[in-house]
Parts: C-alpha cells; sequence; structure tokens
C-alpha cells in the first residue's frame, strides 16, 4: 500500500516525517529503536518529532512496542487488523543474539497464560533469543 493511503486510512495527515519514519518501517522486516530511526532518517527531523510520530503511530494503531532484554524499547509495524481502539499483537518476537535484530513471529502466538485469582494481565510479551535465518546461513 502506497505510504500517503496508508497515513489516510489510519484517519492521519500526511507529512514529511511520517511519510520517512513510516517508509523506514515498511523497509525493515526487524523492529527499530528510536536511536535506529533517528541515526537512519534525514537530520532535518529532530527527535522531538520523530518521539512525537511515533506515539501518534502508537495510539493510531500502526506500530507496536516490542521488548526486548536489553530494556531499549523498539517498535513494528502492526498487522492490518490493529487500529485506534484495538492492537493484535498477541504474537512472539525473536531477538537474534548475533546480530542483534528483534522480529515479530506473526504465525506464533502468546500461550494462554492462566494466572492466580486477582491478577488481571493486560499484556503478555514473549521473547524467544537464539538466532536467525539470516545469521544461521553463514
Amino acid at each position: 500500500m502506497e505510504i500517503r493511503q496508508f497515513l489516510k486510512t489510519h484517519n492521519l495527515r500526511s507529512t514529511t516525517p511520517r511519510e520517512a519514519i513510516l517508509q523506514l518501517f515498511m523497509a525493515h522486516d526487524y523492529a527499530l529503536s528510536h536511536a535506529d530511526i533517528e541515526a537512519t532518517i534525514d537530520a532535518s527531523i529532530d527527535r522531538v518529532t520523530i518521539y512525537r510520530t511515533l506515539k501518534t503511530f502508537l495510539d493510531r494503531g500502526l506500530l507496536h512496542k516490542v521488548l526486548d532484554d536489553s530494556g531499549t524499547v523498539r517498535y513494528a509495524l502492526c498487522p492490518s487488523s490493529c487500529n485506534e481502539s484495538e492492537h493484535h499483537h498477541e504474537h512472539v518476537h525473536f531477538k537474534c543474539v548475533n546480530c542483534g535484530q528483534t522480529q515479530c513471529v506473526e504465525e506464533v502466538h502468546v500461550p494462554n497464560i492462566a494466572l492466580p485469582q486477582g491478577f488481571q494481565p493486560i499484556e503478555v510479551n514473549m521473547l524467544v533469543q537464539g538466532v536467525c535465518r539470516a545469521c544461521g546461513k553463514s
């Protein structure tokens, strides 16, 4: 889908920073941190604009947060079923111990976890660490 149409579908105005950041996510099949984006994006787009754009994309269902063992928050594109009111990203995240990239593994869902009485889950994250396909080939 074309970037401007993608933004319009999520009721967002098309701006240069939004287009550039969205293009970056569409070009990568792994999660990106704020620092990754800042290091790659045009220098005319400042840190605060990147932060605000990520927050807007999270709020509108374009991105979801990916937590890994480093404590760094990363972001990945949501599946098309996500929107402003609901995120559907109960899938496994895989972090490669060689290249450090964290990827969404949509085909593998987080198992249902039975918590003790009185506990109510809000969000469940599952991180699997190992060697990714690309690193496994070398």
